[in-house]
């Protein structure tokens, strides 16, 4: 004791010791990260190696020989990879053994070996990666097919499965062929079994033909379930709903009197319903081919018939009431032959009318042409044996044509009554220019006019002619209705337009007489006012009416600026 005292008091051995230590942890630790290292490592490398592992090449291989059994075409390339199998197989083992010694050498601190262990492992596992990667690759070429097919029947099955539960869901409105629905999901189900069958015998020619029983077993069930609530809604619902709706209007049209043969409603509903049976059964047996399309024709075929009953009803309504219309304008129409043919007897040697003869007589001839074409027409309207429709057409054709003679006639009478009631317009016009010239004469003598001019009495001797050359035609024996009315014309305009001057040159005196009168009270006051309405008598008496108002009212406007006119009607309000 005392001796390791001694040594442990001399620093050096102290220092020397620390140093041993140090360098023993450092040592440790040293090794501790190299081990560490290559734990992580080799953890890669098994993970690379897991990887190698997991990948299915003897599930793959076995596959591959079950199908060259049944395709002798693969047959030396599936031996071929046999061995190559065979060879990354005893790969596998020795990277297995190694991955297992190399651990161990790890834990037991052997790191030495460590490193080249690890490096022999990273060649191996990378010819292992491609020796697995190569087979796989080909095994994959090899399976291809199997594995397109595995791919198709998992989609089948999960439609197959959404169509099952989507017809569970709608049961009842596929109730009417449920049976057929049922027994569809069942062999489809079969149909699936027998595919798996195959496919584990690798017969692949097999599985997929019976891949395509599936897809037509699939596709007529969902053709079912999604155009059957429809079909049924037509076939069960729409179809005859539309069919009772056309024999109900059949039949009232029909006891309505309506001719309705030619469409054969009867015949039509019978096929119709026939054929509605018929796809019915297809239906319930879940054979839809065709059904839509009967139905759509179905559908079109009677909303046709029933539009064609609908028009007929309304052509024989309409008819009925056109052909009351027409028979009254044929009567109208015969009322103005007959009265056109009494008035032209009567009028023609008086108003001569002769020019009228030969349009009266294309009227006739027309009048005559419907007058047998009316019969016909009437007889296809009473016997009811023809489609209202056909009839309608052609008594619109009739009443066109009677609508176009009547017109002529219309246009022949209005004539006639025009020329014939000239006469009496010719007469009235004369008594209107009589009592106008009477008044003329009247109001002349009424007033005393001091002096009338000599154009005057010209005027007046022109209008006394006129009304006797208008008294003479009108009393001739034939008359003479254009020579009548432009001499008519020529007097009115002449007349009247006397008339209107006699009564300004009558105003005109009243004004001077009036201007006079009130001009009288201012002689004895004014001498030029005197003077001035002296000039205006003398003007006044000469027939100078005009000259003697300007002159009476220039003088009262001398002593009433600005207020002639009030002055003048206040004078004769008074004077009145």
């Amino acid at each position: 004791m005392d001796t390791v005292l001694k040594y442990l008091s001399d620093i050096r051995i102290v220092i020397a010791i620390a140093a041993v230590v140090v360098l023993i942890i450092i040592w440790f630790i040293v090794q501790k990260i190299r081990s560490n290292k290559f734990r992580h490592q080799l953890e890669e490398l098994e993970v690379r190696y897991n990887t190698i592992k997991s990948v299915p090449l003897s599930f793959k291989l076995n596959k591959a020989v079950a199908i060259s059994r049944v395709e002798p075409d693969t047959m030396q390339k599936v031996t071929q990879t046999k061995d190559d199998f065979d060879k990354a197989e005893a790969n596998l083992k020795q990277i297995s053994q190694q991955l297992a010694d190399t651990e161990d050498e790890i834990l037991a601190g052997k790191l030495k070996k460590v490193k080249p262990d690890l490096a022999d492992l990273e060649a191996s596992i990378s010819l292992g990666e491609q020796q697995v990667s190569s087979l796989d690759k080909f095994l994959d070429s090899i399976l291809e097919k199997e594995t397109a097919q595995r791919q198709e029947v998992t989609e089948l099955k999960n439609h197959f499965r959404d169509l099952r539960n989507t017809a569970a869901e709608n049961q009842s409105q596929l109730s009417y062929i449920w049976p057929t629905i049922e027994q569809n999901i069942s062999d489809t189900e079969k149909m699936f079994s027998a595919f798996e069958e195959w496919m584990y015998a690798s017969d692949f020619e097999k599985a997929n033909a019976e891949l395509d029983n599936i897809r037509e077993s699939i596709s007529r069930l969902e053709s079912m379930i999604q155009s059957l609530p429809d079909l049924l809604s037509d076939a069960r619902g729409v179809v005859p709903k539309m069919a009772e709706v056309l024999h109900q209007d059949y039949t009232t049209a029909r006891d309505g009197g309506v001719y309705l043969d030619h469409l054969q409603i009867d015949k039509n509903l019978k096929v119709i319903t026939a054929g509605l049976k018929e796809d019915l059964a297809g239906i319930k047996d879940g054979n839809l081919n065709g059904v839509r399309e009967h139905l759509d024709d179905y559908k079109v075929r009677l909303t046709q018939m029933d539009q064609a009953v609908k028009k007929e009803s309304e052509s024989f309504m309409e008819l009925k009431k056109f052909a009351g219309e027409t028979e009254t304008l044929f009567h109208e129409t015969e009322r103005n032959a007959k009265y056109i043919d009494d008035l032209y007897a009567r009028l023609k040697p008086r108003l001569g009318l002769s020019d009228m003869e030969e349009r009266i007589g294309r009227q006739k001839d027309r009048l005559a042409t419907v007058s047998a074409k009316m019969p016909k027409v009437f007889q296809m309207y009473q016997e009811n044996q023809s489609p209202a429709s056909s009839v309608m057409a052609s008594m619109k054709e009739l009443n066109q044509e009677i609508t176009v003679c009547n017109s002529g006639f219309k246009e022949l009478r209005a004539e006639i009554d025009n020329t014939a009631g000239g006469e009496d317009r010719a007469r009235k016009q004369l008594v209107k220019l009589q009592v106008i010239m009477n008044q003329m004469q009247v109001k002349i003598r009424k007033y005393k006019l001091p002096s009338i001019s000599q154009q005057y009495e010209e005027d007046m001797a022109k209008a006394n002619e006129y009304i006797h050359s208008i008294d003479r035609l009108i009393n001739a024996p034939t008359l003479n209705v254009q020579l009548l009315s432009s001499t008519l014309k020529e007097a009115i305009d002449f007349i009247y337009k006397l008339y209107n001057n006699v009564n300004n040159v009558v105003a005109t005196v009243i004004m001077v007489e009036n201007t006079i009168v009130f001009g009288n009270r201012y002689r004895s006051t004014y001498a030029d006012i005197d003077s001035e309405l002296t000039r205006s008598e003398l003007c006044f008496r000469n027939g100078e009416y005009t000259q003697a108002l300007s002159i009476a009212i220039a003088t009262i406007e001398k002593i009433h600026p600005g207020n002639y006119e009030n002055m003048i009607k206040e004078n004769a309000k008074s004077a009145a």
